[in-house]
């Protein structure tokens, strides 16, 4: 099988998930809910990351040339970014995460949860960095991809230990399967950077991602499932 069938087979699991996310959305009342306009921003999100992977794809195999960073395939990548906060935003206050928060050991949570994630970031991406005040784009993004995904791994851990009491055992599975998205991906991308001398294309770096794009999507077929047992009274 051809190099490039193989990526291309890859990277469908991430715009396979984006569609299923539309149609789940729909369950929840799409804009009409908080959780349907979060599953419409993973939706988006995932969308995006299909977006990145393909124009990725089509500098290697249709031009053959090397990816320019910052490039094209970033408008997709870190188009995902605040989609994934707004998502992880708004499935907080769905979740009641705000009424839970009155507490002082909340607090200290909201607070320790983000700074644990930001120093993380830190040590793994930008420890020993070198600024270049000639590439200001790409040094706003080499920040922004580590913080903007410490920022919506944050909200979601916040989310579900301020609110496992009130969610429930109907969205516990949903959460925990995101929350395990967004660490694979987090987790895809310090692997992609630790080993990018040795990247490419269907290596095994990509299949990281996969795993990540296959949590997203069990996380938005979990949210279906819950949704059909409220419709049915369950």
């Amino acid at each position: 099988m051809p190099l490039s069938t193989i990526y291309l087979d890859l990277f469908t699991e991430d715009f396979r998930s984006g569609i299923i996310g539309i149609f789940v959305a729909r369950e929840w009342g799409g804009f009409k809910s908080l959780v349907g306009k979060s599953i419409l921003l993973l939706s988006l999100g995932l969308l995006g990351q299909a977006f990145g992977q393909y124009s990725f794809w089509y500098y290697n195999f249709a031009l053959k040339i090397e990816v320019p960073y910052p490039g094209i395939p970033d408008l997709g990548y870190f188009g995902t970014i605040p989609c994934y906060i707004a998502a992880a935003w708004l499935l907080a206050k769905s979740s009641g995460a705000k009424i839970s928060l009155q507490s002082f050991t909340s607090k200290l949570q909201a607070i320790l949860i983000p700074v644990v994630m930001l120093s993380i970031a830190f040590l793994l991406f930008l420890r020993n960095y070198q600024f270049d005040t000639t590439a200001l784009l790409q040094t706003f993004l080499d920040f922004g991809y580590p913080i903007g995904q410490s920022i919506y791994i944050s909200i979601a851990i916040l989310t579900f230990s301020l609110t496992r009491k009130i969610l429930g055992g109907s969205m516990r599975t949903p959460v925990l399967l995101l929350i395990a998205a967004f660490f694979a991906q987090f987790l895809s991308d310090y692997i992609f950077i630790y080993f990018h001398d040795l990247y490419f294309p269907a290596s095994f770096i990509d299949y990281f991602y996969l795993v990540a794009y296959f949590i997203m999507s069990i996380s938005l077929i979990n949210l279906k499932i819950v949704a059909d047992k409220l419709k049915a009274g369950k």
